[in-house]
């Protein structure tokens, strides 16, 4: 099983949402601060040494540690990122993810990737 899965997301017509990052979480897993650095480095790779938005999917995780959270909040290769769980339990890990330290970037939980990819392109356009 692979520890994230990551991919351009693909809108053909549009450049913008064409450079959003997206990551997927593995459901069904207690985020740890290894799977957290691997995630980040996968992110940096294809941020390329540049700001990106990231779309981060994190729909049935069952949780996410303190290393994990710090992890995240270090984010470099971040210009915005959007969370996207579909769950209520989504919903409180999402606001665990986000209470941390204050977050590198604008950061914002929704329950629908298209209305994420939507923020993003408009959080990318006030950068």
């Amino acid at each position: 099983m692979s520890i994230i899965s990551s991919q351009q997301h693909d809108a053909p017509t549009d450049r913008l949402t064409q450079d959003v990052i997206r990551l997927v979480l593995p459901g069904e897993t207690h985020i740890t601060g290894e799977i957290a650095e691997a995630t980040a480095a996968q992110a940096r790779s294809e941020a390329g040494g540049f700001q990106r938005p990231i779309l981060l999917i994190i729909t049935g995780v069952q949780s996410i540690s303190r290393e994990a959270r710090a992890v995240f909040s270090r984010s470099q290769s971040a210009s915005a990122i959007a969370v996207v769980g579909e769950s209520p339990v989504d919903r409180v890990i999402a606001n665990f993810l986000l209470g941390g330290t204050p977050p590198p970037c604008p950061t914002r939980f929704f329950t629908a990737e298209e209305s994420a990819v939507a923020w993003l392109k408009d959080a990318a356009g006030e950068l």
